[in-house]
């Protein structure tokens, strides 16, 4: 079973993010609720905290407002958005940004809006596609065997397969991860997931923080 791997903190921020940076929620409580709309009265959703994984919730932020925080959510469908109450969070900032290009197999790291690397990636085949859309990094984990199919390390996605709903005990949840096959990076061979080199998801566990966007390219 993979294990809980430990990860470079977001940046503090307290007010709006510099240029290139972004705000990400985490949980302080160990429930969090969200609702439709900021001062609503029934709630539309509750996640525990920390996860099933035992990673504490983080939400990528799209808005602050008063003492409310619309966010994007780790639950299908894919695109969920609520509020959230900000006494219930941590809010912090992150100045890494990742860009999929599905069609060209490549993966593009930003930090501060300048592109650190770009990286060749392995996508979801036509029947188990890599859905596109706007998510973020919920957790990072370090698998059992480093030398099997997710590599040394996998970070895992807001987002869900559009095609699969249970996969290894989980949701469908579409993660970023290593491969024990590299020579298929570069070409459609997942059920979904981003593969990538061992050595590249190395770099990547190192600096990215939780909470940091992806965007998936149509």
């Amino acid at each position: 079973a993979p294990t809980r791997a430990t990860h470079p903190p977001a940046g503090a921020g307290t007010t709006g993010p510099a240029k290139g940076r972004h705000l990400v929620a985490q949980a302080v409580v160990p429930e969090i609720t969200w609702f439709a709309t900021p001062d609503t009265g029934a709630p539309q959703g509750r996640l525990a905290n920390p996860n099933r994984e035992g990673v504490p919730l983080v939400f990528a932020v799209e808005e602050r407002r008063a003492h409310w925080l619309r966010v994007q959510l780790p639950v299908r469908p894919n695109g969920s958005r609520g509020w959230l109450r900000a006494a219930d969070t941590q809010v912090t900032e992150t100045p890494y940004d990742l860009r999929v290009d599905r069609s060209a197999h490549q993966l593009t790291v930003l930090r501060d809006s300048a592109v650190l690397a770009r990286l060749p990636v392995g996508i979801g085949t036509g029947g188990t596609p890599t859905p596109s859309g706007e998510f973020y990094l919920t957790e990072l984990l370090r698998p059992a065997d480093p030398n099997g199919p997710w590599g040394p390390y996998a970070f895992g996605l807001s987002g869900f397969s559009d095609v699969i709903t249970q996969f290894n005990g989980a949701n469908g949840i579409i993660g970023l991860h290593g491969t024990n096959r590299p020579d298929l990076v570069g070409t459609d061979a997942s059920h979904g997931c981003i593969r990538l080199r061992n050595e590249d998801i190395e770099r990547l566990a190192g600096i990215l923080p939780i909470g940091t966007p992806v965007s998936i390219e149509r």
